[in-house]
């Protein structure tokens, strides 16, 4: 709709250097970066349940979003050259448009943490970093004002109806795996990265979660140092699974799509399953 590029165009018209800072430093909020260290911190660190269930909740709702954006396959703003649009974050705006998949994995992550703590200060945040994320896709001319309306919708929705499932099903092998099997149908029609990923991310944290569980079930009964410990060595064995695997599977075949998802998928199940087993180990 015109209105949607007319409204793109005046923000990034009344704009500035600092503002371009600013909203790309906002849509972080949105990005893999800041929701991995939160889980890893929560898991960690903090609420192995609250980790698990907002672990779900996002990841459900971030492989949904690439789901629907493969069957809408709308363009991003910056792709009609008839309009003049920047795109002024080009590293956050693969794949297709709607819905805003920043706008709805900060729903997703603020709204359910808020439901699980049932705190007035975590309401607050529910509100206004999601709005400010969206707001800030629109600055940065990645998505139309529907994308980013439809993206807070859909996480806040979703974080809803997933946490009254998750409190609902006991039996979490039936949870997971049978959102595993719904959520598998982009494998057979997804053309994106960020649906590989995203699936990848949920097949690896789920099952970890389940094998943790069942063969490590670790404890917060440590140290606070302790538990710093526990935060630098995951995010070293992240990033050492990521850029390994990364460099492994390249060197197999470059630029697949489903080695893209089993990596991921087996740096999360390392990180969440495999990696706790250390805490016993070493007492840490």
């Amino acid at each position: 709709m015109i209105w949607e590029f007319q409204l793109i165009e005046f923000l990034q018209n009344h704009g500035s250097a600092f503002f371009d800072t600013f909203w790309s430093l906002i849509s972080m909020f949105g990005e893999e970066l800041i929701m991995i260290g939160v889980m890893g911190f929560l898991y960690w660190c903090y609420d192995k349940e609250m980790a698990k269930f907002l672990g779900y909740s996002l990841l459900t709702s971030v492989t949904l979003n690439g789901l629907i954006k493969n069957i809408v396959t709308r363009d991003r703003p910056f792709e009609h050259p008839e309009w003049n649009i920047e795109n002024k974050k080009p590293s956050t705006a693969g794949g297709y448009s709607f819905p805003s998949g920043h706008s709805q994995a900060s729903a997703s992550l603020f709204v359910s943490s808020a439901i699980w703590l049932k705190r007035k200060w975590m309401t607050v945040l529910a509100i206004v970093v999601p709005l400010l994320v969206a707001f800030s896709r629109l600055y940065l001319g990645v998505h139309f004002p529907t994308d980013v309306i439809a993206g807070l919708a859909l996480g806040t929705a979703l974080s809803f109806l997933l946490y009254w499932l998750h409190n609902k099903v006991k039996d979490k092998y039936i949870l997971y795996f049978a959102t595993l099997i719904i959520c598998a149908a982009g494998l057979f029609y997804c053309k994106t990265e960020d649906y590989f990923t995203a699936y990848g991310l949920m097949l690896g944290t789920l099952t970890g979660f389940l094998f943790e569980g069942k063969f490590v079930n670790f404890t917060f009964e440590v140290k606070w140092w302790k538990k710093l410990i526990r935060l630098a060595g995951g995010l070293v064995v992240l990033l050492a699974f990521y850029f390994g695997l990364k460099v492994l599977f390249d060197l197999i075949l470059e630029g697949s799509l489903y080695l893209r998802m089993l990596r991921y998928a087996i740096m999360a199940f390392a990180v969440v399953g495999l990696y706790p087993a250390l805490f016993k180990k070493f007492n840490f």
